[in-house]
């Protein structure tokens, strides 16, 4: 399949920034990689994770976009808040994925702690950024033959 006419939207967590800029960057290479087009990218910045749901609700309103990739870093801290934005974050996602004609790639890491965020946003293969933007595209591809 050719991508280069396919728009992508990132959306982003500014919260723990290291992380998913280094998620984002594997991302836009991979779209790049396979004939997407820089011109078809947009990075929409959310404060956190617990933001990424109604940006990605407003991309998917305005129709501006053909694959929607979130991008986010939440790590368990002494309190159950990361159990509340964890949980709800991926509900959101998953409501809008089930309702919408879009692929949604979820690239929102859960960790339990710094070292595990840092393994899983290596520039490497199993960047979960490159990970997420692999899934939405094989699912871009599903829904065209879906639709066809």
């Amino acid at each position: 399949m050719e991508f280069n006419k396919t728009r992508l939207v990132i959306v982003m967590s500014d919260f723990n920034i290291s992380i998913t800029n280094s998620m984002k960057e594997a991302a836009i290479k991979h779209f790049l990689s396979v004939g997407g087009e820089s011109d078809n990218i947009n990075v929409i910045n959310v404060p956190g994770a617990f933001e990424i749901p109604g940006a990605v609700s407003g991309v998917i309103k305005k129709g501006n976009a053909d694959i929607i990739v979130a991008i986010g870093c939440v790590i368990e801290g002494e309190t159950p808040h990361f159990d509340y934005i964890a949980t709800e974050t991926a509900r959101a996602i998953m409501n809008m994925t089930i309702k919408n004609d879009i692929p949604i790639g979820f690239g929102v890491l859960t960790t339990n702690n710094m070292q595990q965020a840092l393994e899983r946003s290596k520039n490497n293969d199993s960047n979960k950024g490159k990970e997420a933007m692999i899934a939405a595209l094989d699912m871009f591809s599903i829904y065209k033959e879906i639709n066809s």
